[in-house]
Protein backbone atom coordinates (compact mmCIF):
# COMPACT_ATOMS: atom_id res chain seq x y z
CA UNK A 1 0.00 0.00 0.00
CA UNK A 2 1.58 3.73 -1.22
CA UNK A 3 1.17 6.43 1.53
CA UNK A 4 1.33 9.50 -1.25
CA UNK A 5 3.18 12.35 0.47
CA UNK A 6 5.84 15.63 0.10
CA UNK A 7 9.64 14.60 0.95
CA UNK A 8 10.10 15.31 4.83
CA UNK A 9 12.08 14.34 7.40
CA UNK A 10 10.56 13.28 10.93
CA UNK A 11 11.51 14.41 14.23
CA UNK A 12 13.68 11.09 15.45
CA UNK A 13 15.04 11.57 11.70
CA UNK A 14 16.96 14.30 11.92
CA UNK A 15 18.31 13.71 15.63
CA UNK A 16 19.77 10.25 13.64
CA UNK A 17 21.26 12.23 10.59
CA UNK A 18 23.03 14.83 13.04
CA UNK A 19 23.94 12.20 15.11
CA UNK A 20 25.34 10.32 12.38
CA UNK A 21 27.38 13.01 10.30
CA UNK A 22 28.53 14.20 13.25
CA UNK A 23 30.81 11.19 14.84
CA UNK A 24 31.39 10.42 10.60
CA UNK A 25 32.71 13.70 10.40
CA UNK A 26 35.23 13.57 13.56
CA UNK A 27 35.75 9.99 12.93
CA UNK A 28 37.12 10.80 9.01
CA UNK A 29 38.92 13.86 10.65
CA UNK A 30 40.90 11.49 13.08
CA UNK A 31 41.84 9.53 10.40
CA UNK A 32 42.67 11.68 8.10
CA UNK A 33 44.77 14.11 10.59
CA UNK A 34 45.13 11.65 13.70
CA UNK A 35 48.68 13.26 13.60
CA UNK A 36 47.81 16.34 14.10
CA UNK A 37 44.72 15.75 16.52
CA UNK A 38 47.24 14.01 18.97
CA UNK A 39 48.96 17.05 19.32
CA UNK A 40 46.16 18.71 19.78
CA UNK A 41 45.84 20.84 16.77
CA UNK A 42 42.40 21.60 15.03
CA UNK A 43 43.23 21.28 11.14
CA UNK A 44 40.35 23.31 9.75
CA UNK A 45 40.71 22.48 6.49
CA UNK A 46 41.15 18.77 6.99
CA UNK A 47 37.73 19.02 9.50
CA UNK A 48 36.24 20.69 6.51
CA UNK A 49 37.30 18.10 4.36
CA UNK A 50 35.47 15.13 6.18
CA UNK A 51 32.57 16.86 6.78
CA UNK A 52 32.25 17.24 2.80
CA UNK A 53 33.02 13.94 2.44
CA UNK A 54 30.39 12.38 4.71
CA UNK A 55 27.81 14.84 3.41
CA UNK A 56 28.48 14.23 0.06
CA UNK A 57 29.72 10.32 -0.32
CA UNK A 58 26.83 9.07 2.65
CA UNK A 59 24.38 11.84 3.39
CA UNK A 60 22.96 12.35 -0.36
CA UNK A 61 23.28 8.68 -1.10
CA UNK A 62 21.09 8.04 2.17
CA UNK A 63 18.77 10.60 0.93
CA UNK A 64 18.73 9.55 -2.72
CA UNK A 65 17.43 6.10 -1.34
CA UNK A 66 14.55 8.67 0.86
CA UNK A 67 13.84 10.81 -2.19
CA UNK A 68 12.73 7.90 -4.83
CA UNK A 69 11.25 6.08 -1.92
CA UNK A 70 8.92 8.99 -2.03
CA UNK A 71 8.38 9.48 -5.43
CA UNK A 72 6.68 6.23 -5.49
CA UNK A 73 4.75 6.93 -2.26
CA UNK A 74 6.58 4.85 0.00
CA UNK A 75 7.49 6.98 3.36
CA UNK A 76 10.92 6.27 4.42
CA UNK A 77 13.59 7.58 7.44
CA UNK A 78 16.86 7.33 7.85
CA UNK A 79 17.83 5.59 11.18
CA UNK A 80 21.33 5.36 12.46
CA UNK A 81 22.64 1.99 14.01
CA UNK A 82 24.69 3.19 16.84
CA UNK A 83 27.11 0.47 17.37
CA UNK A 84 27.64 0.77 13.83
CA UNK A 85 28.90 4.65 14.64
CA UNK A 86 30.56 3.52 17.73
CA UNK A 87 32.91 1.20 15.53
CA UNK A 88 33.41 4.01 12.99
CA UNK A 89 34.62 6.60 15.52
CA UNK A 90 36.68 3.60 17.45
CA UNK A 91 38.12 2.17 14.00
CA UNK A 92 39.12 5.57 12.70
CA UNK A 93 41.74 6.07 15.11
CA UNK A 94 43.56 2.47 14.12
CA UNK A 95 44.30 4.12 10.51
CA UNK A 96 41.19 2.56 8.64
CA UNK A 97 37.31 3.29 8.74
CA UNK A 98 34.91 0.79 9.03
CA UNK A 99 31.74 2.91 8.52
CA UNK A 100 27.99 1.71 8.96
CA UNK A 101 26.35 4.43 10.08
CA UNK A 102 22.44 3.19 9.91
CA UNK A 103 20.29 2.98 6.57
CA UNK A 104 16.91 4.20 4.86
CA UNK A 105 14.42 2.00 5.69
CA UNK A 106 11.71 1.82 3.65
CA UNK A 107 7.83 1.58 4.65
CA UNK A 108 5.78 -0.47 2.52
CA UNK A 109 5.75 -3.04 -0.05
CA UNK A 110 7.63 -1.92 -3.16
CA UNK A 111 7.69 -3.94 -6.31
CA UNK A 112 11.01 -5.43 -7.36
CA UNK A 113 10.93 -3.03 -10.30
CA UNK A 114 10.46 0.35 -7.43
CA UNK A 115 12.94 -1.52 -5.31
CA UNK A 116 15.16 -1.90 -7.96
CA UNK A 117 15.10 2.01 -8.68
CA UNK A 118 15.13 3.09 -5.00
CA UNK A 119 18.14 1.27 -4.50
CA UNK A 120 19.77 1.83 -7.62
CA UNK A 121 19.48 5.81 -6.33
CA UNK A 122 21.91 5.38 -3.89
CA UNK A 123 25.18 4.14 -6.11
CA UNK A 124 24.05 6.43 -9.05
CA UNK A 125 24.38 10.00 -6.90
CA UNK A 126 27.61 8.66 -5.79
CA UNK A 127 29.10 7.39 -9.69
CA UNK A 128 27.66 11.28 -10.43
CA UNK A 129 29.33 12.73 -7.46
CA UNK A 130 32.59 11.16 -7.50
CA UNK A 131 33.13 12.46 -12.08
CA UNK A 132 31.50 15.54 -11.13
CA UNK A 133 34.24 16.28 -8.35
CA UNK A 134 37.42 14.51 -9.55
CA UNK A 135 36.48 16.74 -13.27
CA UNK A 136 36.70 19.61 -10.48
CA UNK A 137 39.49 18.88 -9.20
CA UNK A 138 41.65 19.49 -12.19
CA UNK A 139 40.72 23.03 -12.27
CA UNK A 140 40.95 23.79 -8.51
CA UNK A 141 43.46 26.58 -8.29
CA UNK A 142 45.55 25.11 -5.17
CA UNK A 143 46.99 21.85 -4.51
CA UNK A 144 44.90 21.71 -1.05
CA UNK A 145 41.31 22.23 -3.15
CA UNK A 146 42.84 19.53 -5.67
CA UNK A 147 43.50 17.12 -2.74
CA UNK A 148 39.97 17.61 -0.84
CA UNK A 149 37.95 17.15 -4.00
CA UNK A 150 39.87 14.26 -5.50
CA UNK A 151 39.68 12.36 -1.76
CA UNK A 152 36.09 12.76 -1.82
CA UNK A 153 35.45 11.68 -5.31
CA UNK A 154 37.61 8.77 -4.47
CA UNK A 155 35.18 8.15 -1.58
CA UNK A 156 32.34 8.48 -3.46
CA UNK A 157 33.43 5.45 -5.81
CA UNK A 158 34.06 3.33 -3.05
CA UNK A 159 30.79 3.59 -1.62
CA UNK A 160 29.52 2.60 -4.73
CA UNK A 161 31.04 -0.38 -5.27
CA UNK A 162 30.80 -1.41 -1.63
CA UNK A 163 27.11 -0.82 -1.87
CA UNK A 164 26.53 -2.38 -5.45
CA UNK A 165 28.32 -6.07 -4.20
CA UNK A 166 25.49 -8.23 -4.28
CA UNK A 167 25.71 -9.82 -0.59
CA UNK A 168 23.63 -9.69 2.26
CA UNK A 169 21.55 -6.50 1.86
CA UNK A 170 23.28 -4.51 0.07
CA UNK A 171 21.72 -2.30 -2.49
CA UNK A 172 23.36 -4.66 -5.15
CA UNK A 173 21.30 -7.29 -4.56
CA UNK A 174 18.30 -5.50 -5.38
CA UNK A 175 19.53 -4.07 -8.09
CA UNK A 176 20.76 -7.44 -9.47
CA UNK A 177 17.39 -9.02 -8.89
CA UNK A 178 16.03 -5.55 -11.09
CA UNK A 179 17.94 -5.76 -13.76
CA UNK A 180 21.03 -7.09 -14.45
CA UNK A 181 22.62 -4.40 -17.01
CA UNK A 182 22.15 -1.28 -15.12
CA UNK A 183 23.49 -3.45 -12.45
CA UNK A 184 26.50 -4.41 -14.13
CA UNK A 185 26.91 -0.46 -15.98
CA UNK A 186 26.89 0.94 -12.39
CA UNK A 187 29.24 -1.75 -11.29
CA UNK A 188 31.80 -0.75 -14.14
CA UNK A 189 31.00 2.84 -13.55
CA UNK A 190 32.56 2.60 -10.10
CA UNK A 191 35.68 0.92 -10.85
CA UNK A 192 36.32 2.97 -14.11
CA UNK A 193 35.57 5.79 -11.66
CA UNK A 194 37.39 4.42 -8.78
CA UNK A 195 40.70 3.50 -11.27
CA UNK A 196 40.83 6.81 -12.68
CA UNK A 197 41.44 8.15 -9.18
CA UNK A 198 44.72 5.70 -9.41
CA UNK A 199 45.45 6.77 -13.15
CA UNK A 200 44.87 10.44 -13.12
CA UNK A 201 45.49 11.63 -9.66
Amino acid sequence: MRYPGNFRFYPEEKRDIALALLILTFAFYILISRYLLFHGIINLLDLLTAFLAVLIAFFLHEMAHKYVAFKYGYPAAFRAWKMGLLIAFLSSFMGFLFAAPGAVYVYGFPSKDENGKISAAGPITNIIAGFSLLGAAFIMPFHYLFAMFAYIASLNFFLAFFNLLPIGPMDGVKILNWNIYIYIVLLMLSIAGFASFYIFI
